[in-house]
């Protein structure tokens, strides 16, 4: 588990959570629909331009298709991902069955919010040029992915209404980050490959902050455990935090103050001494030097 706190109170651990994590990840993903397709007899569908991106997964053989005028086979076991703007053409035997998954990625500088099946979608999931065989890739049938896969399935076929639309979106932003990663990262657009990179930093950089919570931790320190230079630390916590190590670190601590000192009775002077602080009034320079008011004041507020 990643989350641990602990006090005279109570335990409380759990895992990662999302404003850990938030502001690096911009690739931000939209779920449109799910759909089962059955060919009742052998038949090509006509050429077309994706609007969208989709997830093509076969139930049985027989699925092949043309892919920006490649002749591809997609055999059960396996998936292929068509990008927005991908020529494609379905190329069909009588009784070939799959599922579709369609969805889009936002790009947030220039995109309809209140309608992201239309935004003007930039970002790409491979590389330029990439050759067709290269879209699809084993998929895994006894991992996550499948159950993930399952539940989609199971919620999409099923009788719903508009609120059906979140729990899709929901269980499908899982299953797409699940199967992304089932591609070479060297068949990956590089800005994808660095927004992975920057969150596995981020999260490894976190763990540090929380294992460090109670101590002090100085930025060489920090630098070894990130395998980086002092130099390439800075740069990158500014460049995945906004922010430099040190601060990074003591905005960390002070966030667990805050849950301390509006959700428990711990003595202030307690709270310094179990995050690391010097002294209290060390703690209160701190803390009043970040939130503008001194933790007293913060608890009496709040």
């Amino acid at each position: 588990m990643y989350y641990k706190e602990e006090n005279d109170l109570y335990l409380r651990e759990g895992s990662i959570r999302y404003y850990d994590l938030q502001v690096i990840n911009s690739y931000e993903i939209f779920f449109l629909s799910i759909q089962f397709f059955k060919s009742k007899q052998d038949f090509t569908f006509r050429k077309h331009c994706h609007p969208a991106y989709e997830i093509i997964i076969p139930k049985n053989a027989g699925y092949k298709c043309l892919l920006n005028g490649q002749t591809l086979s997609v055999d059960t076991g396996e998936l292929l991902l068509v990008q927005e703007g991908d020529w494609h053409q379905d190329i069909l035997r009588d009784d070939t069955e799959f599922t579709v998954i369609s969805f889009a990625i936002n790009n947030p500088e220039n995109s309809d919010n209140s309608n992201p099946g239309n935004a003007n979608v930039k970002r790409k999931l491979f590389k330029d040029k990439t050759v067709a065989i290269n879209q699809k890739v084993l998929f895994p049938h006894h991992d996550l992915s499948n159950t993930l896969l399952e539940l989609l399935s199971a919620t999409g076929a099923a009788q719903n209404d508009s609120s059906t639309y979140y729990v899709l979106d929901g269980i499908f932003r899982a299953f797409f980050w699940k199967i992304i990663f089932l591609f070479p990262e060297e068949q990956l657009a590089p800005g994808l490959v660095k927004n992975m990179s920057n969150e596995s930093a981020k999260q490894q950089l976190l763990r540090i902050f929380e294992k460090n919570i109670h101590t002090k931790l100085d930025i060489p320190q920090l630098a070894s455990c990130m395998n980086m230079s002092q130099s390439q630390l800075a740069h990158k916590c500014k460049e995945i935090i906004g922010e430099s190590p040190a601060r990074a670190f003591s905005r960390y601590k002070l966030k667990r103050a805050e849950s301390y000192l509006k959700d428990s009775h711990i003595a202030i002077k307690q709270i310094g001494d179990m995050l690391g602080f010097d002294d209290q009034f060390h703690f209160s320079r701190t803390f009043k030097r970040f939130y503008g008011i001194s933790p007293a004041a913060y608890r009496k507020k709040h």
